[in-house]
């Protein structure tokens, strides 16, 4: 019989936080409608504990500033499978750079829905009308082969991640890359954790990335990592992991160094490498720590969506100093800004020459640009992840809002 773990719950200011959109915390009408959604968060736990019969509510544990909670174990289907640790430094320390959740088909078959759902590509339509509800993006298109194992898959936003479903046991897929964490709408962890914990049928979190930024490199770097590992820091129940160092380690050369602990086909596996280098800047210090959980031999809480720093303060002992404030949007426009710079020197060295002459031609810089420049493409690499993608959606968009504030109490219940 498996035994139930409680996770703490999050309080009604984070459920209000991780509800409204883009933009909303700025505006006068934030504070009265989160005060409103607070109030009403309170009442309806209040009333579904009396409803229950409870004479008193479950009480969380509470988490302190550094304070660990151990990892835990419980049954299912016959195996001990470890539920991670969490540390209490905040669910701001880090953000999520990669997911891979699954539910089984009937999730899409629900009244909740308010469509009656018969077909594979009815399914997938209401996948798609509930990932832009979710993520502020649906499926755009199919492509032409299935992935993961599963025989269909579909292309989500431009290119944020993918839905694949058929011959997986009747579950669905839907995954997000890393650009695709970044350009959805705010708080699609909060909707997303209410939709896994109260509507879905059979959900699991397959694959998570954490993820965490040293701009500066001073609290953490290559070298601290290399040395953390010799001290026994990344080891778990005394088992030393695998180690691999990729790049220039002996002579670093400015193109970037790698550390990969663990292997990618267990359950836990790390990277701390040097991002800035990596995207073209040789004098950057910017260092990205980020380990991978998959679902091997573990249950990934739907907790950790909420407490992602917790999380990855309590993977080793090596990074237990994280406690910083991370900022998607402050990495975003760090990795703009040296890839900016980085098209810039490519300009100037491939075709600065050849651009002074036209501008001796043409009779100044702005004639030659005027006869150069292409109006309104921009290159790939310098655009920034949005939610608001170039293609349509699959689904016809309606009003429907799948998630009211009795579900936000009752999820973070």
């Amino acid at each position: 019989m498996s035994k139930k773990i409680i996770l703490p719950a999050a309080s009604p200011a984070t459920v209000a936080a991780a509800t409204f959109p883009r933009g909303y915390f700025s505006s006068g009408q934030y504070a009265i409608d989160a005060a409103n959604l607070a109030a009403s968060v309170d009442v309806y736990k209040k009333a579904e504990r009396v409803a229950s019969g409870r004479a008193r509510p479950l009480t969380p544990p509470k988490v302190t500033r550094g304070e660990r909670i151990p990892a835990t174990l419980r049954m299912e289907g016959g195996k001990v499978l470890e539920v991670p640790a969490r540390r209490g430094w905040g669910g701001d320390a880090a953000f999520i750079d990669w997911l891979n959740v699954t539910v089984h088909e009937d999730t899409f078959t629900g009244e909740w829905l308010g469509d009656f759902v018969v077909t594979d590509d009815q399914l997938i339509l209401e996948c798609s009308a509930l990932c832009e509800n979710i993520f502020g993006f649906g499926i755009t298109q199919k492509r032409e082969k299935g992935a993961n194992f599963y025989h269909r898959s579909y292309v989500l936003g431009d290119g944020y991640g993918m839905v694949c479903h058929g011959g997986q046991r009747n579950s669905l897929l839907i995954s997000l890359t890393g650009d695709g964490c970044n350009a959805a709408l705010d708080g699609w962890e909060g909707r997303l954790f209410t939709f896994l914990k109260l509507k879905a049928v059979s959900p699991k979190i397959t694959r998570i990335d954490l993820s965490h930024d040293v701009l500066d490199g001073v609290n953490y770097s290559v070298d601290r990592a290399f040395t953390d590992f010799d001290s026994g820091l990344f080891s778990a129940g005394g088992r030393t992991p695998d180690i691999e160092q990729r790049g220039n380690w002996h002579s670093p050369n400015g193109k970037g160094r790698t550390l990969y602990i663990g292997h990618r086909s267990n359950g836990k596996y790390a990277r701390i490498y040097e991002k800035g280098k990596q995207l073209g800047d040789a004098s950057s210090l910017w260092v990205r720590v980020e380990v991978e959980l998959k679902s091997v031999d573990r249950i990934i809480p739907f907790d950790v969506l909420l407490r992602a720093g917790e999380y990855l303060a309590a993977t080793y002992p090596a990074l237990e100093w994280i406690s910083e404030r991370q900022e998607r949007i402050k990495t975003s426009q760090k990795s703009l800004q040296i890839t900016y710079e980085k098209t810039i020197e490519w300009v100037k060295r491939q075709c600065g020459s050849a651009l002074w002459v036209i501008s001796m031609i043409e009779g100044g810089a702005d004639n030659a640009l005027s006869k150069l420049v292409q109006v309104g493409k921009v290159p790939a690499r310098l655009v920034v992840p949005h939610f608001e993608c170039e293609g349509n959606f699959i689904h016809i968009k309606d009003d429907r809002d799948f998630f009211t504030p009795e579900d936000y109490a009752l999820g973070f219940n």
